[in-house]
């Protein structure tokens, strides 16, 4: 009797076995991947958000600062999440280019969002959450509520 009947299958079998992890594996890779960059999207987005929130209080502020007299006290509190899609973040207001800037660690993801102000803006960074803009008497800052 002949057994090649019996190879042929058990071949068979392992080559299916072995096509369909390789198959699998593909998938479970590229769909990592995709679901990485759509996270990074969705972050990038809730921070533009949460940045033009910003950038219109700090506007606010500097409308009234321009608008009262030279004693004038303002500030305004605003709460937000302390994280985007479940990512610590920092926002900073660059004095320099007149950005509020929100940036993530992990993963590394950064928004620049540009202001139209007179007022001095204060170096200052923060993590994201309850935040004050407040005008210190000759420059605009964010800081913790």
């Amino acid at each position: 009797m002949s057994d090649a009947r019996a190879v042929s299958t058990t071949l068979s079998y392992v080559l299916s076995l072995g096509i369909a992890t390789v198959l699998i594996t593909g998938l479970i890779v590229a769909g990592g991947s995709y679901i990485d960059s759509q996270r990074e999207q969705v972050i990038r987005d809730e921070l533009t958000v949460t940045g033009q929130q910003i950038a219109s209080d700090i506007e606010w502020a500097d409308r009234l600062v321009r608008a009262g007299d030279s004693g004038v006290t303002v500030r305004t509190n605003r709460s937000f999440s302390n994280s985007v899609t479940g990512a610590p973040y920092r926002v900073t207001l660059d004095d320099d280019n007149e950005t509020v800037v929100l940036r993530t660690t992990d993963p590394d993801v950064t928004v620049r969002i540009g202001l139209a102000v007179e007022t001095p803006l204060a170096e200052s960074s923060i993590l994201g959450g309850d935040l004050q803009v407040r005008y210190t008497g000759s420059e605009l800052e964010v800081r913790d509520v």
